[in-house]
């Protein structure tokens, strides 16, 4: 399998494990791509209900809510990313298809899991909205790098746009960890 694309599997692996990363681990594909900018904004879930704004016991409670959410499903994305790395890297076609359709399926799952998530800060809803474009962009580089024609700048764009997402957030939640722990 072509190296670029075998690292653009990764990325869009990542993209399945990047929110159970503690605070002081970055994604590891973050620093091999460049840094842009992401035009495409985040679409955090509208709700009912009003959404506090700077109260730190929300932000707490928000970020135990996904994080639990993360960690709960981090060994079955685990498994994918391993998964698709080892068909990518003997070249298995039929199971790196097979693996990128779980993929979609565990990140469709995943994501409708986050919109039943009850946040109660715009912080961390702004978060959950990252998170799954942060999923959905990794599901379409997956999809881009298995197919018949792959487009090399497709993937690039995409492989661009999702680690400087994965740095965002990263570097998100620190911030909104940091302002969590000030609460007892």
């Amino acid at each position: 399998m072509n190296k670029p694309l075998l690292a653009s599997l990764c990325v869009a692996a990542l993209a399945l494990t990047a929110c159970d990363k503690k605070p002081n681990e970055a994604p590891a594909s973050s620093a091999s791509a460049p840094a842009t900018t992401t035009s495409a904004p985040a679409n955090p879930q509208t709700t009912t209900t009003a959404l506090s704004s700077n109260n730190v016991q929300d932000i707490k409670n928000d970020l135990i809510e996904i994080q639990t959410l993360s960690k709960n499903r981090s060994q079955e994305a685990s498994d994918l990313q391993n998964k698709a790395n080892q068909a990518a890297e003997k070249g298995d076609k039929a199971t790196l298809t097979a693996t990128v359709a779980e993929m979609k399926t565990y990140i469709g799952n995943f994501n409708r899991d986050l919109d039943n998530l009850n946040l109660k800060s715009t912080e961390l809803n702004a978060v959950r909205g990252k998170i799954k474009e942060s999923n959905n962009l990794g599901i379409q580089l997956a999809e881009e790098s298995i197919a018949e024609k792959a487009d090399m700048n497709k993937i690039n764009e995409l492989r661009t746009q999702a680690s400087q997402l994965q740095k965002e957030l990263v570097t998100e939640m620190q911030a909104l960890e940091s302002k969590a722990k000030t609460v007892k």
